[in-house]
Parts: structure tokens; C-alpha cells; sequence
């Protein structure tokens, strides 16, 4: 199946970034799609570590569960779904640019299981346009968020 890629630039550093992606709890802030999410125990930020999140789709909200494949704090986190028909597979990439500046980059597959060959078609081209519009809300978020004194954001 084909990867999904979107990418926007964030006044803040990548370590700022990465903290508010890298926690589960935060998902719905910035993917409207999800209602609720969580980690596995709590406040974990680690390879192995299971999450979850609710997320509205076609039929109803449904409770998807992942596993953290990927995590260098301040530069890379990625999950893979882990139950369901359809698995995502997603990361996202930190890098520095510019002045307290971080570009991220956000890909996403999806495989399918049984009748999921199916509905991952479905999947993949609601990502198309959720992509763009959660790291669209993201940047809101994060430059929105009140900024240390001095920091870009900030002033």
C-alpha cells in the first residue's frame, strides 16, 4: 500500500515537539478524529510500549491498540498498529531547522488483514486529508501554547 507523507515546520525546538507527540493523552488534541487515547502504563515513553486510542471511523468509534516501534527522544517516534482488520503504521520525523524551529515529517501506511485489504483503501484516503489538517493543528497547538521568556514563540 502506498505511504501517506505530510510535513510542516513548528517554532519549537524538536525535544518540545517530540515531548507533546510522543504523549499518547495528547492524540485527540491534535488528530480531531481521535476522541480518547492512552498508553500502557501511563506516561511511558518507550520501544514496546502499548497504546490505545478511540477513533471515529465509518460505522462508529472503534478502540485501536499500537505498539511503539521507534522512539529517540528530540528526533523520531513511530507506532504500528498491533489489532484490527487494518494496521497503521506511522512516523513521525524531527528534525532542527532554523532558530528553536523543527520540520516533521509524518508518514503513514496501512496493511490489511482478511476484510481489511478491503477497508484500508477507506482508511488510506481519509489519512490523505486528516494528515495534513492534524499536523496543521499540531503547529496551532504547540505555537500557540505559551512559550518560555525568550523563546520565538514567545515574543
Amino acid at each position: 500500500m502506498k505511504v501517506i507523507e505530510a510535513s510542516t515546520q513548528i517554532a519549537r525546538t524538536p525535544r518540545e515537539v517530540f515531548d507533546y507527540v510522543s504523549d499518547a493523552a495528547r492524540l485527540p488534541e491534535w488528530q480531531p478524529t481521535v476522541e480518547e487515547a492512552g498508553a500502557e502504563p501511563p506516561g511511558i515513553r518507550q520501544v514496546g510500549m502499548i497504546g490505545y486510542e478511540v477513533r471515529r471511523v465509518p460505522g462508529g468509534p472503534r478502540r485501536i491498540r499500537w505498539r511503539v516501534t521507534e522512539c529517540e527522544p528530540g528526533a523520531r517516534w513511530a507506532v504500528e498498529g498491533i489489532d484490527g482488520p487494518v494496521r497503521a503504521h506511522v512516523s513521525i520525523s524531527l528534525a532542527p531547522s532554523g532558530d528553536a524551529a523543527t520540520q516533521v515529517g509524518y508518514r503513514i501506511r496501512f496493511e490489511g488483514h482478511g476484510i481489511g485489504r478491503l477497508i484500508r483503501v477507506m482508511a488510506a484516503r481519509g489519512a490523505r486529508t486528516d494528515a495534513p489538517a492534524s499536523l496543521e493543528r499540531l503547529r496551532q497547538r504547540l505555537e500557540g501554547a505559551a512559550a518560555p521568556a525568550g523563546h520565538p514563540a514567545g515574543n
